[in-house]
């Protein structure tokens, strides 16, 4: 029996090649990986998708658009978690893709109130608790607002000084004598918060999201300090919206350093002072939780509680340094604040109710993201046999950034009327045939599990020249 032998033509081998390497591809993009690219801020600062200004004539130049890895496999053999950032398809309009995070999920009720997210089992008689974002997300999470993102390094703008401070110090300040530093103005929901200094000033912003009066209450305080021989302790005054804490410092390892929680505890430990060793500490509060880490001459002190206060509106945010007698060198203090969840646009704070199989998703840009808070379907029923069909249901969108995809839209004479469903497909009605039909709107906030594509795991893309800014890291 002839034998039938391989050719050897190296075209064969390259077409071989080409034809494994388009067919792994294929497979990893159905399977197991996607890259998808980031079409709008409603996620930034963790993901980008804006365009940038010239810095000079403030006109449109360049943006800023991150790639990223989706896998799609985890949500094969478990469900998505709170805080995991997805991409899904849209509801209302499901050849739209969106990327955002999970903050509700099946089984429970949903309420979002003076920035932070508080939720409680449908099931359960018990009343709504914080939830609380894990310390390994949040240190991802913390947005920097002093000092400024590329302003000068020992730029103190934005403190207040008083008191008793050695002429010409600067960084670090030399406090003499009785001395306060304080934090000139609250931390504020502002818009660019968390942008790298680079481009921080070239984020274009538009309609509300120019201003924000909204105090945020969530702080993380991180500063330097070295005590001298002779002086008093160095205290911390921080008003993390209602809740105050307050910590003391001494110079001198004989006596205690000492620290009041929002309850009004006092909690003391062993000093790590001494003169001339430099102290860093950090002080955060997000999502009722507190941290304090002190460190010096490879001593630390390390604290964490959560507390289960209720919600309270933080009116206003107070970082204030003082000392009586003097007797420390302070470094710049830098200061972060938290993401600040904003109520739907239309005003109130509803609970959301969040059936089995079900999701609630928001963007971390919450001045700027159409999300579950704020999705509006629009639907219209029509009396058979006049109509085709007896129902359209699609997204309620007017007056977006590109009017293509504003729905319904209306021809120039206003007498046909294109309705895009939840399907994507394109339906033309006479506006004889509206007469009768009924319109309403209704809100849309949840999320099927099976429109859940997989999860956003790190980025990519852009890097220089083709950016301004390198963005490569995993997805938080």
């Amino acid at each position: 029996m002839p034998t039938k032998h391989k050719s050897n033509h190296p075209l064969r081998d390259n077409i071989e090649v080409v034809v494994f390497a388009v067919a792994m591809a294929l497979g990893l993009k159905v399977f197991a990986l996607e890259a998808y690219q980031i079409p709008t801020g409603s996620m930034q600062p963790t993901l980008m998708g804006t365009g940038l200004l010239d810095p000079a004539r403030k006109t449109p130049k360049g943006g800023v658009h991150d790639r990223v890895l989706v896998d799609k496999l985890t949500f094969l053999v478990r469900d998505p978690q709170r805080w995991e950032v997805i991409v899904f398809r849209y509801p209302l309009a499901t050849v739209n893709n969106y990327v955002k995070r999970v903050v509700g999920l099946p089984g429970e009720e949903m309420w979002i109130q003076y920035g932070d997210i508080w939720t409680k089992d449908t099931a359960s008689n018990n009343g709504f608790r914080i939830a609380r974002k894990p310390a390994n997300l949040q240190k991802h999470l913390w947005k920097l607002v002093r000092p400024l993102p590329g302003s000068p390094p020992a730029a103190w703008s934005g403190w207040k000084r008083s008191g008793s401070f050695e002429p010409g110090s600067n960084n670090p300040l030399n406090l003499v004598g009785r001395a306060n530093v304080e934090l000139r103005v609250p931390v504020r929901d502002d818009y660019r918060d968390g942008y790298p200094g680079s481009i921080r000033s070239r984020i274009p912003i538009t309609g509300g999201a120019s201003t924000s009066h909204k105090v945020v209450g969530d702080l993380k305080v991180a500063f330097k300090a070295t005590p001298k021989e002779e002086g008093g302790p160095l205290r911390l005054q921080c008003d993390f919206g209602a809740f105050p804490v307050h910590l003391e410092v001494p110079q001198h390892s004989n006596n205690s350093v000492r620290l009041t929680l929002p309850d009004g505890e006092i909690v003391t430990f062993d000093s790590i002072s001494a003169p001339g060793e430099d102290i860093e500490c950090e002080v955060a509060f997000w999502d009722h939780r507190l941290q304090v880490n002190l460190e010096s001459g490879g001593q630390n002190i390390a604290f964490a509680r959560d507390f289960n206060f209720e919600a309270s509106r933080p009116s206003q945010n107070t970082i204030r340094f003082s000392t009586e007698k003097g007797g420390w060198l302070l470094e710049l203090p830098r200061v972060w604040r938290d993401i600040h969840y904003l109520p739907p646009l239309n005003g109130g704070a509803p609970v959301f109710e969040i059936p089995e199989g079900h999701y609630f998703m928001m963007g971390d840009n919450t001045q700027n993201s159409l999300d579950s808070r704020d999705w509006e379907a629009r639907v219209l029923s029509f009396e058979a046999p006049s109509s085709s069909v007896k129902e359209l249901r699609g997204d309620f969108l007017q007056h977006g950034s590109d009017p293509f995809y504003d729905n319904p839209r209306w021809n120039s004479a206003g007498t046909l009327m294109t309705f895009r469903d939840q399907w994507g497909s394109l339906h033309t009605i006479n506006r004889n045939d509206l007469q009768g039909a009924e319109d309403r709107r209704e809100h849309s906030p949840l999320v099927p599990r099976r429109f859940i594509l997989g999860k956003a795991t790190a980025i990519f893309l852009p890097i220089p020249p083709f950016s301004p800014v390198v963005r490569i890291g995993f997805v938080h």
